[in-house]
């Protein structure tokens, strides 16, 4: 999961990156620069990002004053990202909770290194699909089952136990329902990945119409609404 989500960079070397992290805290925290960090965490393939003001700095550590969604996953998953302009060549920093105290909605950070986060170069929101969401991909006279996995307004992954030999950028359609509408969607086979259970991941690439564009959209919505709902009411699946 974290694999998909980010990879660490070494510019230097550990002890010299998180020396120029901190430098550009210490600057915020000074006012000698502008204090623009956000820091983001996925849940559910939902980033949940917001803005961060630094208290204290210290040699390898930092506490922060930050939004109480936010503290939630943070004190659940034990990391985060940390976005900001300031960083080295616009990489993003990587970084674990050491403290995190809900109530004062206040975290300590510390073990900082740059990384790149993957899911910033994708097109567009991905949301996972909870429960078994039957999908089909059709072309001449071939069928693929499966259920969906995740969805965006661009692309899709689903679920399925048998994968035809099926070459890469395949057109088709994509057959499957969404906020209790039937969709037909023309898009392509993208390539599949072999799990451990012999079930198979494929990735889908999909052009939607403006209708089934605004009921893909509409989706995402509810699933944010509801992975926010779920920090507000403390519960971190």
């Amino acid at each position: 999961m974290k694999d998909d989500i980010y990879h660490l960079v070494t510019v230097e070397n550990g002890k010299s990156d998180t020396a120029a992290i901190v430098k550009v805290f210490s600057d915020m925290l000074s006012g000698r620069l502008k204090n623009d960090i956000r820091l983001v965490n996925y849940h559910n393939e939902v980033p949940v990002s917001y803005a961060s003001t630094i208290s204290t700095v210290e040699t390898d550590s930092i506490e922060l004053s930050v939004h109480e969604h936010q503290a939630v996953l943070m004190k659940h998953d034990k990391w985060t990202l940390i976005k900001s302009r300031h960083f080295h060549n616009q990489l993003s920093v990587h970084c674990y909770t050491s403290y995190i105290n809900l109530p004062k909605k206040a975290a300590i950070l510390h073990n900082f290194a740059y990384a790149q986060i993957r899911a910033d170069r994708r097109e567009a929101v991905r949301v996972k699909v909870h429960g078994s969401l039957p999908v089909t991909f059709s072309y001449d006279n071939v069928i693929l089952e499966g259920s969906l996995v995740d969805i965006s307004a661009t692309g899709a992954s689903m679920l399925s136990s048998v994968v035809p030999a099926t070459v890469a950028d395949q057109p088709g359609m994509f057959s499957f329902t969404l906020v209790d509408a039937k969709l037909v969607v023309s898009g392509s086979f993208v390539r599949s990945i072999k799990k451990e259970d012999d079930k198979h991941i494929c990735i889908l690439q999909m052009k939607p119409d403006i209708k089934s564009d605004n009921i893909i959209g509409q989706f995402i919505y509810q699933r944010q609404v509801e992975i926010i709902q779920e920090l507000k009411d403390g519960i971190v699946q």
